[in-house]
């Protein structure tokens, strides 16, 4: 007990103790400090000037903002597989060759024939011609007539009642196959056989047998509209309705690669005509290829297309007639004379066409067997100075010597009408009467032939008539040398070589081609490049009675006078050369 006393007082005595130190404590934290004795003052100096004021620091560039990351472009879409198409051609027949190429892109058609070229606009429903060596042109409406209008007020004789000829077609596939250009053909057999009823403007029967090889026609091919390229209707002309009929499937046929063709007449040998595709390729073709050129002159007519053609090749003629004379003749066929043909003089007062008649001329010399080729005009001496240095066996001069015109009795009347029916031109109350003379002489100057032919209207079958009657007949093909004829003609004009062709030319066939196969399409076997041809033929017949032989197409018609004389120089010719 005292001792726990003890420790209490202890304890308070402690306390008391730390109670008074504190108090004191503070007290003396809040008495005021004794105030330091005063320093000496230090002596006033100027103020130190102050240092210019740095410009304030500027801040830091932040570091560019990364970019964003590009959106990755979507892939551009494929391009479009290529639909248009180029192929190249050769035809074959006899011994002559043509080689064509054409170019096929959307609904347009690009045909070439060496200096020629036939645009098909099937968009613009027209046509367009081109010469390149004229560098002239000519645009034809689809449909449009191919043949010279009728004059108004000429006599027109009523024509002869259309008939019916029916064309029956037999199509067999053989079962052969074989690989063209990456493509598998088909080996197709056709025949045409066409039949005229009683009464038919075309009495002539034909039957076209073909064998070729065929792949399925191209989408840019299938495409194209069919075409007809000698169905036009013209005054005083008989039409025929065809009537066709086919066995086996069209389908078979496609696209022609290879074929042979055999047209056979009922009054004419055989004419046997080759075709090969020699390139064939699915493309993309500029479009430019299908348009009219810059640069070109613009013929209103077949008449200005004629003349600027006439004025190119004349042009040529000439250059090449000036040349030196090649170290190497032209090739020859072994025994059949060449014969140099100069343009015509004229020693009437009327206006003549003295290069159409020396193409006339040449046209029944080549029909006749004879190597004819053209001469530009200048003097006799010249001329057989020249056919000695370019290896030719004759030249042959001829002019036009007398050109009559007389009224008709009534029996020359009918047949002046008549012949009007064929588009040879010419008023119905005139006759006209012709004289040529023609002379054949060695390079040496030695005559050979020396001899008048005459002619008159209605006498006699004559080239106008031929061509009147095929244009519109349909009897082009009636005999081997009218189709030779024809493409030998569009030649002399500078226009195309279409020799090659053949009867493959002749728009009367085409149009019976079409005909027969016309529920298939084109491309469906029938040969587009050949219906072509057959457009540029027609248009050079056409072209060919534009303005007639004499004055222009002012005043009586003097071709079918002239053509029989034509006729007889011909036969004078070849009496002269035949062996004695």
């Amino acid at each position: 007990m005292r001792l726990y006393l003890r420790c209490a007082r202890r304890s308070a005595r402690f306390i008391t103790f730390a109670v008074v130190m504190a108090a004191a404590t503070s007290l003396a934290a809040q008495a005021p400090a004794p105030k330091p004795a005063p320093k000496p003052a230090a002596p006033r100096t100027a103020p130190a000037p102050k240092p210019a004021a740095r410009p304030a620091a500027k801040p830091a560039a932040k570091p560019a903002a990364a970019p964003a990351p590009a959106p990755v472009p979507a892939p551009a879409p494929p391009p479009p597989a290529p639909e248009d198409v180029r192929f190249k051609t050769s035809y074959t027949t006899g011994g002559q060759k043509t080689e064509t190429v054409t170019f096929v892109k959307g609904a347009r058609e690009r045909f070439e024939f060496q200096d020629m070229i036939l645009l098909k606009q099937h968009d613009e429903r027209r046509n367009i011609q081109i010469s390149r060596a004229a560098n002239t042109y000519l645009v034809t409406p689809d449909g449009a007539p191919s043949a010279p209008p009728v004059a108004a007020g000429a006599a027109v004789a009523p024509p002869k009642p259309p008939g019916v000829v029916m064309v029956s077609t037999t199509i067999v596939d053989t079962g052969e196959r074989k690989a063209m250009f990456g493509q598998q053909a088909r080996h197709v057999k056709t025949m045409i056989d066409k039949q005229p009823m009683p009464g038919a403007c075309d009495a002539t029967k034909q039957r076209i047998e073909t064998d070729g090889w065929y792949i399925d026609a191209p989408k840019a091919m299938a495409a194209q509209p069919q075409t007809d390229p000698a169905r036009t209707e013209v005054a005083g002309v008989c039409l025929d309705q065809i009537n066709a009929t086919h066995n086996g499937d069209p389908a078979a046929l496609g696209f022609p690669i290879a074929y042979t063709t055999t047209v056979s007449a009922d009054t004419a040998k055989p004419a046997v005509v080759s075709m090969e595709v020699t390139e064939f390729e699915v493309t993309t073709l500029d479009a430019a290829l299908f348009e009219i050129p810059q640069g070109l002159n613009a013929a209103l007519n077949m008449g200005e297309l004629s003349k600027a053609l006439s004025n190119a090749n004349e042009a040529k003629l000439v250059a090449a007639d000036s040349a030196p004379a090649p170290t190497a003749a032209a090739p020859r066929v072994p025994g059949v004379p060449r014969i140099g043909v100069a343009e015509f003089t004229n020693k009437t007062s009327q206006t003549v066409d003295t290069r159409g008649l020396r193409s006339r001329l040449i046209t029944d010399l080549v029909v006749a067997k004879f190597d004819a080729v053209p001469m530009a005009a200048a003097p006799p001496a010249e001329l057989q100075k020249r056919a000695a240095e370019f290896g030719y066996d004759y030249v042959l001069l001829a002019e036009v010597a007398d050109l009559k015109v007389s009224k008709p009795g009534a029996i020359g009347g009918m047949l002046r009408a008549a012949s009007r029916v064929t588009g040879s031109g010419g008023d119905a109350k005139d006759i006209t009467e012709s004289s040529i003379d023609v002379k054949l002489v060695q390079p040496d100057g030695k005559n050979r032939l020396s001899a008048t032919t005459k002619g008159k209207d209605g006498s006699a079958f004559t080239m106008q008539t031929g061509l009147g009657l095929a244009r519109f007949a349909g009897t082009m093909y009636m005999s081997m040398m009218m189709g030779p004829s024809m493409m030998y003609r569009l030649n002399g004009l500078g226009g195309a070589n279409l020799g090659g062709m053949g009867m493959l030319g002749s728009p009367d066939l085409f149009r019976t081609q079409t005909s027969s196969l016309g529920a298939a399409g084109l491309g469906m076997g029938v040969d587009g490049t050949a219906g072509a041809a057959a457009f540029l033929l027609q248009q050079a017949m056409a072209m060919n009675g534009t303005g007639g032989l004499v004055g222009a197409g002012q005043g009586p018609s003097y071709d079918a006078s002239l053509g029989e004389a034509l006729d007889g120089a011909v036969k004078a010719v070849t009496k002269s050369l035949q062996p004695k």
